[in-house]
């Protein structure tokens, strides 16, 4: 609920300040699928995460089995070899992991002055800067309307197949 809040807070911000901006919505399909393991493991091991801890979130990820039935029975197992469980208590938080890398590419971005974000102004003039909301595989996107972050932030709205590899 929280993020709803915040999104409308940016759309009523920007309304009275009368400044024109951009907001994009990705709906990351199939996010849970397309997890590369190394990728997650590098990451919890980056972020701190202890050897113990990281080696058993691998153990529950790697340990999956699936079996195909044909004609109502099963023909075997086969090895998934990269991907999160849906229904996994585990695999939203192990996603949105994932999605932190993402964040900190929008934060390099924004720090470069590749893209312009929202600011939003809140109580006593202060601005808080708002690049992107996170919600499950939904994220949505706010920038300026400069020709770099209207480009950057269409291509990930339209193309964001980059984000599942």
């Amino acid at each position: 609920m929280d993020s709803v809040l915040v999104a409308n807070e940016c759309v009523d911000s920007r309304i009275w300040s009368k400044i024109l901006g951009v907001i994009g919505k990705l709906d990351i399909e199939k996010t849970y699928d397309h997890v590369n393991w190394e990728a997650l493991l590098y990451l919890l091991e980056r972020m701190g995460f202890g050897a113990r801890w990281w080696q058993w979130i691998h153990t529950c990820i790697s340990s999956i089995q699936f079996s195909v039935l044909v004609n109502g029975s099963p023909i075997g197992f086969l090895h998934n070899t990269r991907g999160l469980r849906q229904g996994d208590p585990f695999s939203p938080m192990l996603s949105l992991l994932m999605m932190e890398v993402f964040t900190r590419i929008l934060r390099r971005m924004e720090g470069g002055g590749i893209i312009r974000v929202f600011k939003v102004h809140g109580v006593g003039g202060d601005e808080l800067c708002v690049s992107h909301l996170l919600f499950a595989d939904d994220t949505i996107l706010f920038g300026d309307t400069s020709v770099s972050t209207f480009f950057i932030l269409g291509c990930c709205c339209l193309g964001s197949q980059w984000l599942q590899g």
